[in-house]
């Protein structure tokens, strides 16, 4: 299926960024950030070859959010922002969960309208919100430790930031409930509701 100009310029900006900056850790000998910024490249492609496949044609403000929450991540890990500026982390974190919240809402959203079976109440959208966000937000510190434990990445620096990164995810999630509210799930420009093509909208309707 054919790709829209626009996600295919943030397929383009992304991965040109994804490879500056991984090569440039890796030359300095930082193979840490170096291969985030590559996996940053890896995910951002999914919203082009998601598209290319005729399955999903994500809104480009949301291709544009998630190059924003990977892109402040990786930049953070190559120029070591979040061992020098303090509020870096915080605002990554406000990004990302926001942007987990926004693809949650998606979900339920392609749900409600082209499930059989499942429907979502409009009130339930920002209670999912939050509680997605949330979640995603504990698996990452939990994989943070992981990796602090197995490799040390040294990524957690103290049970006050481990908590500190939740307290901001919840705030992510909540900007984004707020959002939803106020604005997306009325869908105006129509960019939610044309998310799900074809092929993907019969699997919608057979097996669920």
């Amino acid at each position: 299926m054919k790709v829209r100009r626009e996600t295919a310029g943030v397929l383009l900006i992304s991965e040109g960024l994804g490879m500056i900056m991984g090569a440039l850790a890796l030359s300095e000998g930082n193979n840490y950030p170096g291969l985030g910024a590559f996996m940053g490249g890896l995910i951002m492609a999914l919203p082009f070859l998601l598209e290319r496949m005729g399955l999903i044609r994500l809104p480009i403000f949301v291709q544009i959010w998630a190059l924003l929450a990977i892109g402040l991540h990786t930049f953070g890990l190559v120029w070591k922002l979040y061992d020098t500026t303090w509020w870096w982390d915080e605002m990554t974190h406000a990004v990302s969960s926001s942007l987990v919240g926004m693809l949650a809402a998606i979900g339920l959203y392609l749900f409600d309208m082209h499930s059989i079976k499942i429907k979502v109440p409009r009130w339930a959208y920002p209670i999912m919100i939050m509680v997605f966000s949330i979640f995603i937000g504990v698996i990452w510190e939990m994989g943070e430790f992981t990796g602090d434990v197995l490799t040390s990445t040294r990524m957690q620096y103290s049970l006050s930031d481990t908590l500190n990164d939740c307290y901001v995810d919840m705030l992510g999630g909540l900007i984004t409930s707020a959002l939803w509210i106020l604005w997306f799930w009325r869908d105006p420009t129509d960019e939610l509701g044309t998310t799900a093509l074809e092929p993907l909208i019969g699997r919608f309707k057979s097996w669920f």
